[in-house]
Protein backbone atom coordinates (compact mmCIF):
# COMPACT_ATOMS: atom_id res chain seq x y z
CA UNK A 1 0.00 0.00 0.00
CA UNK A 2 2.66 2.51 0.67
CA UNK A 3 4.55 1.82 -2.58
CA UNK A 4 1.55 2.57 -4.77
CA UNK A 5 0.59 5.50 -2.21
CA UNK A 6 4.03 6.95 -2.90
CA UNK A 7 3.96 6.75 -6.56
CA UNK A 8 0.53 8.85 -6.75
CA UNK A 9 2.75 12.28 -6.53
CA UNK A 10 4.40 11.15 -9.70
CA UNK A 11 0.98 9.99 -11.85
CA UNK A 12 -0.98 13.45 -10.39
CA UNK A 13 2.06 15.15 -11.71
CA UNK A 14 1.94 13.07 -15.23
CA UNK A 15 -1.33 13.66 -16.00
CA UNK A 16 -1.02 17.67 -14.96
CA UNK A 17 1.86 17.71 -17.66
CA UNK A 18 -0.24 15.38 -19.89
CA UNK A 19 -3.61 16.01 -19.78
CA UNK A 20 -4.38 14.73 -23.79
CA UNK A 21 -2.33 11.61 -22.68
CA UNK A 22 -4.24 8.17 -21.42
CA UNK A 23 -2.61 7.37 -18.30
CA UNK A 24 -3.26 3.57 -17.11
CA UNK A 25 -2.13 1.57 -13.48
CA UNK A 26 -1.20 -1.11 -12.91
CA UNK A 27 -1.81 -2.31 -9.48
CA UNK A 28 -1.99 -5.80 -7.41
CA UNK A 29 -5.41 -6.93 -6.80
CA UNK A 30 -5.92 -6.44 -3.14
CA UNK A 31 -5.44 -2.85 -3.65
CA UNK A 32 -7.49 -1.85 -6.29
CA UNK A 33 -10.47 -0.90 -3.92
CA UNK A 34 -8.45 1.52 -2.30
CA UNK A 35 -8.16 3.66 -6.01
CA UNK A 36 -11.66 3.26 -7.35
CA UNK A 37 -12.74 6.92 -8.70
CA UNK A 38 -9.16 7.66 -9.16
CA UNK A 39 -9.58 10.92 -11.17
CA UNK A 40 -5.61 10.92 -12.15
CA UNK A 41 -5.86 7.83 -14.35
CA UNK A 42 -8.23 6.52 -16.92
CA UNK A 43 -7.76 2.57 -16.33
CA UNK A 44 -6.86 0.50 -13.45
CA UNK A 45 -5.60 -2.79 -14.39
CA UNK A 46 -4.52 -5.13 -11.35
CA UNK A 47 -2.15 -8.39 -11.16
CA UNK A 48 -1.86 -11.10 -8.43
CA UNK A 49 -0.22 -9.83 -5.72
CA UNK A 50 2.31 -13.39 -5.40
CA UNK A 51 2.55 -13.83 -9.09
CA UNK A 52 5.87 -15.73 -8.98
CA UNK A 53 8.35 -14.52 -11.50
CA UNK A 54 8.79 -17.83 -14.08
CA UNK A 55 8.98 -17.46 -17.75
CA UNK A 56 5.14 -18.03 -17.87
CA UNK A 57 4.22 -15.06 -16.16
CA UNK A 58 6.48 -13.07 -17.94
CA UNK A 59 5.16 -14.24 -21.25
CA UNK A 60 1.64 -13.46 -20.03
CA UNK A 61 2.15 -10.16 -18.53
CA UNK A 62 4.30 -8.89 -21.72
CA UNK A 63 1.36 -10.22 -23.73
CA UNK A 64 -1.15 -8.38 -21.96
CA UNK A 65 1.26 -5.07 -21.75
CA UNK A 66 1.87 -5.49 -25.70
CA UNK A 67 -2.18 -5.73 -25.97
CA UNK A 68 -2.34 -2.16 -24.03
CA UNK A 69 0.34 -0.68 -27.00
CA UNK A 70 1.32 2.17 -24.21
CA UNK A 71 3.97 4.31 -26.02
CA UNK A 72 5.67 4.72 -22.36
CA UNK A 73 5.85 2.68 -19.29
CA UNK A 74 7.10 3.99 -15.74
CA UNK A 75 8.35 1.36 -13.17
CA UNK A 76 8.14 2.74 -9.89
CA UNK A 77 8.68 -0.63 -7.81
CA UNK A 78 12.08 -2.49 -10.24
CA UNK A 79 11.10 -5.92 -10.63
CA UNK A 80 12.52 -8.38 -13.35
CA UNK A 81 9.24 -9.19 -14.19
CA UNK A 82 7.94 -5.88 -15.48
CA UNK A 83 11.28 -5.01 -17.03
CA UNK A 84 11.68 -8.33 -18.89
CA UNK A 85 8.32 -7.94 -19.79
CA UNK A 86 7.91 -4.50 -20.56
CA UNK A 87 11.26 -5.21 -23.14
CA UNK A 88 9.39 -7.92 -24.72
CA UNK A 89 6.40 -6.10 -25.42
CA UNK A 90 8.13 -3.56 -27.31
CA UNK A 91 7.46 -0.52 -25.00
CA UNK A 92 9.55 2.16 -27.07
CA UNK A 93 10.02 3.59 -23.33
CA UNK A 94 10.89 2.35 -20.60
CA UNK A 95 12.02 4.14 -17.30
CA UNK A 96 13.07 2.32 -14.03
CA UNK A 97 15.85 2.38 -11.59
CA UNK A 98 19.24 0.27 -13.04
CA UNK A 99 18.46 -2.58 -11.04
CA UNK A 100 16.72 -6.12 -11.43
CA UNK A 101 17.96 -6.75 -15.21
CA UNK A 102 17.73 -2.36 -15.59
CA UNK A 103 19.73 -2.79 -18.85
CA UNK A 104 16.70 -3.62 -20.61
CA UNK A 105 15.45 0.35 -19.78
CA UNK A 106 15.59 2.95 -22.29
CA UNK A 107 15.52 5.23 -19.88
CA UNK A 108 17.04 4.88 -15.91
CA UNK A 109 18.73 6.35 -12.97
CA UNK A 110 20.95 4.64 -10.05
CA UNK A 111 18.98 3.53 -7.57
CA UNK A 112 20.59 5.48 -4.70
CA UNK A 113 17.72 5.95 -2.02
CA UNK A 114 20.21 3.81 0.21
CA UNK A 115 22.24 6.16 0.66
CA UNK A 116 20.26 9.45 0.24
CA UNK A 117 17.82 11.22 2.02
CA UNK A 118 14.87 12.38 0.06
CA UNK A 119 11.10 11.24 0.77
CA UNK A 120 10.43 8.51 -1.32
CA UNK A 121 7.33 10.38 -3.38
CA UNK A 122 10.40 12.47 -4.39
CA UNK A 123 12.62 9.62 -5.86
CA UNK A 124 9.38 8.82 -7.63
CA UNK A 125 9.27 12.24 -8.95
CA UNK A 126 12.53 12.09 -10.05
CA UNK A 127 11.95 9.71 -12.14
CA UNK A 128 9.41 11.10 -14.19
CA UNK A 129 11.90 13.91 -14.85
CA UNK A 130 13.29 11.63 -17.64
CA UNK A 131 10.40 11.62 -19.28
CA UNK A 132 11.02 15.66 -20.02
CA UNK A 133 8.46 16.45 -17.32
CA UNK A 134 9.10 18.95 -14.53
CA UNK A 135 8.27 18.14 -11.48
CA UNK A 136 9.60 21.52 -9.53
CA UNK A 137 6.78 21.93 -6.53
CA UNK A 138 6.75 19.20 -3.00
CA UNK A 139 4.94 16.02 -3.79
CA UNK A 140 1.08 16.05 -2.97
CA UNK A 141 -1.14 13.34 -1.77
CA UNK A 142 -4.60 13.08 -2.42
CA UNK A 143 -8.31 10.70 -2.45
CA UNK A 144 -10.96 11.35 -3.88
CA UNK A 145 -14.27 11.79 -2.04
CA UNK A 146 -17.16 8.89 -2.42
CA UNK A 147 -20.37 10.23 -1.16
CA UNK A 148 -21.46 6.84 -1.48
CA UNK A 149 -19.02 5.05 0.50
CA UNK A 150 -19.35 7.83 2.50
CA UNK A 151 -23.46 6.81 3.33
CA UNK A 152 -22.31 3.30 3.18
CA UNK A 153 -19.78 4.07 5.98
CA UNK A 154 -21.57 6.09 7.85
CA UNK A 155 -24.56 2.75 7.89
CA UNK A 156 -21.94 0.20 8.83
CA UNK A 157 -20.99 2.25 11.96
CA UNK A 158 -24.27 3.25 13.21
CA UNK A 159 -25.15 -0.48 12.65
CA UNK A 160 -22.00 -0.75 15.10
CA UNK A 161 -22.87 2.02 17.71
CA UNK A 162 -20.01 4.23 16.54
CA UNK A 163 -20.91 7.80 17.07
CA UNK A 164 -19.26 10.05 14.21
CA UNK A 165 -20.90 13.38 15.43
CA UNK A 166 -17.97 14.65 17.86
CA UNK A 167 -13.86 13.79 17.41
CA UNK A 168 -12.75 10.84 17.00
CA UNK A 169 -9.20 9.33 17.62
CA UNK A 170 -8.58 6.04 15.40
CA UNK A 171 -5.69 3.57 16.22
CA UNK A 172 -3.17 1.58 13.85
CA UNK A 173 -0.89 0.06 15.96
CA UNK A 174 -0.34 -2.88 13.26
CA UNK A 175 2.57 -3.23 10.71
CA UNK A 176 4.36 -4.90 7.88
CA UNK A 177 7.89 -5.19 9.72
CA UNK A 178 7.74 -5.58 13.70
CA UNK A 179 11.27 -3.96 13.86
CA UNK A 180 9.45 -0.19 13.31
CA UNK A 181 6.76 -0.60 15.74
CA UNK A 182 5.72 1.00 18.82
CA UNK A 183 4.96 -1.58 21.79
CA UNK A 184 1.46 -2.50 21.61
CA UNK A 185 1.12 -1.74 24.84
CA UNK A 186 1.92 1.64 24.82
CA UNK A 187 -0.75 2.04 22.27
CA UNK A 188 -2.98 0.47 24.84
CA UNK A 189 -1.85 2.68 27.61
CA UNK A 190 -2.81 5.87 25.38
CA UNK A 191 -6.24 4.72 24.43
CA UNK A 192 -6.60 4.40 28.08
CA UNK A 193 -5.99 8.30 28.73
CA UNK A 194 -7.80 9.01 25.78
CA UNK A 195 -10.74 7.10 27.12
CA UNK A 196 -10.40 7.76 30.91
CA UNK A 197 -11.16 11.56 29.19
CA UNK A 198 -14.34 10.58 27.63
CA UNK A 199 -12.79 10.67 23.97
CA UNK A 200 -14.11 7.93 22.11
CA UNK A 201 -11.42 5.41 19.75
CA UNK A 202 -11.67 3.32 17.13
CA UNK A 203 -9.09 0.29 16.62
CA UNK A 204 -8.52 -0.30 12.62
CA UNK A 205 -6.32 -2.66 11.00
CA UNK A 206 -6.19 -5.96 9.07
CA UNK A 207 -3.96 -7.54 11.90
CA UNK A 208 -2.64 -11.12 11.92
CA UNK A 209 -4.62 -14.34 13.60
CA UNK A 210 -2.87 -14.07 16.64
CA UNK A 211 -2.59 -10.33 17.07
CA UNK A 212 -6.87 -10.72 16.14
CA UNK A 213 -6.93 -12.54 19.04
CA UNK A 214 -5.13 -10.03 21.68
CA UNK A 215 -8.22 -8.18 23.26
CA UNK A 216 -8.46 -4.31 22.95
CA UNK A 217 -8.66 -1.96 26.08
CA UNK A 218 -11.72 -1.32 27.47
CA UNK A 219 -14.28 0.94 25.65
CA UNK A 220 -12.24 0.97 22.87
CA UNK A 221 -14.24 0.57 19.41
CA UNK A 222 -12.54 -2.80 17.99
CA UNK A 223 -12.71 -2.45 14.30
CA UNK A 224 -10.11 -4.36 13.34
CA UNK A 225 -10.91 -6.81 9.85
CA UNK A 226 -14.08 -4.36 9.90
CA UNK A 227 -13.57 -1.61 7.79
CA UNK A 228 -13.15 -2.72 3.98
CA UNK A 229 -9.69 -1.43 1.85
CA UNK A 230 -12.65 0.77 0.06
CA UNK A 231 -14.46 2.31 3.05
CA UNK A 232 -10.94 3.28 4.45
CA UNK A 233 -10.61 6.70 3.36
CA UNK A 234 -13.92 7.64 4.44
CA UNK A 235 -13.78 5.82 7.82
CA UNK A 236 -10.24 8.02 8.16
CA UNK A 237 -11.25 11.19 7.10
CA UNK A 238 -14.21 11.05 9.69
CA UNK A 239 -11.18 10.71 11.97
CA UNK A 240 -9.69 13.89 13.54
CA UNK A 241 -6.05 12.03 14.16
CA UNK A 242 -4.96 9.18 13.72
CA UNK A 243 -2.21 7.22 15.52
CA UNK A 244 -0.05 4.98 14.21
CA UNK A 245 3.20 2.91 13.67
CA UNK A 246 4.72 3.33 9.90
CA UNK A 247 2.00 2.04 8.24
CA UNK A 248 -0.24 2.28 4.47
CA UNK A 249 -3.02 3.67 6.79
CA UNK A 250 -0.89 6.46 7.87
CA UNK A 251 -0.81 7.76 3.82
CA UNK A 252 -4.30 6.69 3.34
CA UNK A 253 -5.20 9.48 6.44
CA UNK A 254 -2.62 12.47 5.33
CA UNK A 255 -3.98 11.77 1.95
CA UNK A 256 -7.50 12.54 2.95
CA UNK A 257 -6.29 15.40 5.20
CA UNK A 258 -6.42 13.57 8.63
CA UNK A 259 -3.51 14.83 10.70
CA UNK A 260 -1.58 11.75 11.72
CA UNK A 261 1.14 10.88 14.75
CA UNK A 262 3.29 8.41 13.97
CA UNK A 263 4.87 6.80 16.42
CA UNK A 264 8.16 4.79 15.57
CA UNK A 265 11.56 3.56 17.87
CA UNK A 266 14.64 5.00 17.47
CA UNK A 267 16.48 2.35 14.91
CA UNK A 268 13.47 3.42 12.22
CA UNK A 269 14.27 7.23 12.17
CA UNK A 270 15.82 7.47 9.45
CA UNK A 271 13.82 5.44 7.53
CA UNK A 272 10.78 7.80 8.20
CA UNK A 273 12.49 10.69 6.70
CA UNK A 274 11.62 8.76 3.66
CA UNK A 275 8.08 7.26 4.36
CA UNK A 276 7.08 10.00 6.90
CA UNK A 277 3.26 11.00 5.67
CA UNK A 278 3.29 13.73 2.67
CA UNK A 279 1.96 17.08 4.50
CA UNK A 280 2.70 19.61 7.32
CA UNK A 281 0.04 18.80 9.76
CA UNK A 282 1.92 15.01 11.04
CA UNK A 283 3.89 14.36 13.79
CA UNK A 284 6.68 12.37 13.78
CA UNK A 285 7.93 11.03 17.21
CA UNK A 286 10.57 8.82 17.83
CA UNK A 287 10.57 6.34 20.89
CA UNK A 288 8.06 8.79 22.90
CA UNK A 289 6.86 8.61 26.21
CA UNK A 290 3.09 8.40 26.30
CA UNK A 291 2.68 11.14 27.73
CA UNK A 292 4.73 12.51 24.90
CA UNK A 293 1.99 11.12 22.91
CA UNK A 294 -1.10 11.45 24.86
CA UNK A 295 -0.16 15.25 24.80
CA UNK A 296 0.38 15.29 21.15
CA UNK A 297 -3.16 14.05 20.17
CA UNK A 298 -4.88 16.31 22.81
CA UNK A 299 -2.69 19.36 21.00
CA UNK A 300 -4.82 18.11 17.75
CA UNK A 301 -7.99 17.64 19.16
CA UNK A 302 -8.23 21.05 20.87
CA UNK A 303 -7.02 22.59 17.65
CA UNK A 304 -9.56 20.34 15.91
Amino acid sequence: MGDLLMSLPAVHVIRRALPETTVELLIQESLQPLLEGYTDVDRLHTIPAEDPVTWKTILRTARRLHHLHPDAIVIFNPTKLFHIASFLAGIPIRVGYRRKFGFLLTHSLPDTKSIRDLHDAEYNLELIRLLGIPTNEPPTLTLPTHPREQMQLLTLLEGLGISTRGPLVALHPWTSNPAKSWPLESFWSVADNLIQKGQPVALIGEPTAEERRIPAPGGVADLRGRIPLGLLPEFLRLCTVLLSNDSGPAHVAAAVGTPVVVVAPKEHERQLQRWRPIGESHRILIAPTISQVSSEIRSILDSG
